[in-house]
């Protein structure tokens, strides 16, 4: 690699993480307003922390588009990675779903909470609590385990250790709760739709290539790099 390509490389890095990619749409967009999430963002108002009521300003716009898009492409690229592994080792489900396919929205919902892409949602503590007999303190840092709170039979029951496609839906933790409720979360379950529905007319069965998987270097998310599969011979 010539140092010329790395250069490009490293413009190319600091451009998405600042936002900058994005800069020359939104100046254009400013000047040529339009019935879009752009402009929306550019005309929407609220009260700082100053108490001071404002238009977000050109750096925050920017940050905010960068999170915008890129939030949910790993996640739900690893999403259709446990969606391969999970209906390979439920096929009779997976037939299923290839004879009705309008049971596939339930069944990403029961991908979700049975493989969640996300590996915890931590919070700081704002008075003292107590659970299980111990005061938790104000100030401190909990950490939720995802998938802990997801298999939890008491909210799942009868057995929230069995992966179900018919399961009794009830909302899991895979997209988090309250004010920090993940802003994707639709688009999410569409694409896994779209993509399961796809797959499945085109692959009505498969099996996991497990020597050659290999599994995602990443602390922020959990999943597959790699995952080939192949069709069984009959």
């Amino acid at each position: 690699m010539t140092s010329s390509s790395i250069s490009l490389q490293r413009q190319t890095v600091d451009a998405l993480a600042t936002g900058e990619v994005f800069a020359e749409f939104l100046d254009w967009r400013s000047e040529h307003p339009s019935d879009d999430i752009m402009t929306d963002l550019l005309n929407a108002e609220f009260e700082d922390e100053t108490g001071a009521v404002r238009t977000l300003h050109r750096d925050e716009l920017l940050l905010y588009l960068t999170v915008i898009a890129t939030a949910g492409s790993e996640t739900t690229t690893r999403l259709i990675g446990w969606a391969g592994k999970t209906l390979a080792e439920h096929p009779d489900q997976r037939a299923q779903l290839v004879e009705n396919p309008a049971l596939i929205p339930q069944a990403v919902e029961e991908i979700l909470r049975w493989e969640p892409p996300a590996l915890q949602i931590a919070r700081y503590v704002t008075r003292d609590v107590e659970y299980y007999g111990k005061t938790v303190p104000e100030g401190s840092a909990m950490l939720m385990l995802v998938g802990a709170a997801n298999r939890d039979h008491r909210r799942f029951p009868p057995d929230g250790d069995v992966f179900d496609i018919h399961r009794e839906l009830h909302s899991h933790m895979t997209f988090g709760a309250g004010t920090h409720f993940c802003l994707g979360n639709a688009l999410a379950r569409l694409e896994g739709r779209i993509a399961l529905e796809e797959i499945l007319k085109r692959f009505p069965m498969w099996e996991v290539d497990w020597p050659n998987t290999v599994k995602s270097e990443t602390a922020a998310v959990r999943g597959w790099a790699a995952m080939p599969t192949f069709v069984p011979s009959a």
